[in-house]
């Protein structure tokens, strides 16, 4: 598994381990980097491809759609990419901290690659204990998670994973043609040595989105919620 960002990623890869690896008997293993403004998508696939330690290991690349200084080449690019090579992808529109969002609150406005609104009302919500500074200096206040924030998330899984679906539903390319009713568990996916090898229509389809729907379209949008049912945390979901 690798993601685009340096530091938040990493620390929830860290905190699922700690708090659901051993009862639910799986080891996430993380990618982590240095770099200080983050990999670019198509590379965030190329390293989960090259560091997976076995062929029928499950991969996941983690990059987001804000307005940084990708373009939606770049993030086409990158997820037909992984669907070539049997990666799964969690996919965040404007950014990872809508995920985190999520635990304690609905959000469906379109922020057009923006993660402002989005930081906003992570750090001014009531229940989101330790999220105040988030990214708004180095250090403790800065991004990363942490005892503090990991306990605000704690538990709320289900929540997230009931908002995230939401959204999908709410895909506004092609009208109505998105929906993650039916997806109940995570399969794998078969990887370019399998005899059945997925079209990238096919591998679109697992996130619960129409074949041919535009991943750039997709805002707002946080796919992680897909990495948890995978792993059966929050299972319990409608």
């Amino acid at each position: 598994m690798a993601a685009e960002g340096a530091k938040t990623e990493g620390d929830y890869i860290t905190f699922l381990n700690r708090a659901y690896g051993a009862g639910k008997k799986f080891h996430l293993h993380f990618c982590r980097h240095s770099h200080p403004n983050g990999l670019r998508p198509v590379e965030v696939v190329m390293r989960v491809i090259a560091e997976a330690d076995r062929p029928d290991d499950e991969k996941w690349a983690l990059f987001d759609r804000d307005s940084g200084d990708k373009t939606p080449e770049d993030i086409r690019e990158a997820m037909s990419l992984a669907a070539e090579h049997g990666v799964h992808v969690a996919l965040s529109h404007p950014s990872f901290e809508l995920w985190l969002l999520l635990h304690f609150k609905q959000h469906t406005s379109a922020e057009n690659g923006r993660s402002a609104t989005v930081l906003d009302r992570l750090r001014a919500h009531p229940d989101a204990n330790g999220f105040a500074d988030y990214a708004k200096q180095s250090g403790e206040r800065g991004k990363g998670l942490g005892p503090r924030r990991e306990g605000a998330l704690l538990g709320r899984e289900k929540t997230a994973i009931t908002n995230a679906r939401a959204l999908v539903g709410l895909c506004p390319h092609p009208p109505g043609g998105c929906s993650a009713k039916h997806l109940t568990e995570i399969a794998s996916i078969p990887g370019p040595r399998s005899e059945t090898k997925e079209t990238y229509e096919e591998w679109n389809r697992r996130t619960g989105h129409a074949a041919t729907c535009d991943p750039v379209q997709r805002d707002p949008s946080a796919d992680v919620w897909r990495l948890l049912v995978s792993l059966g945390i929050g299972a319990d979901h409608t």
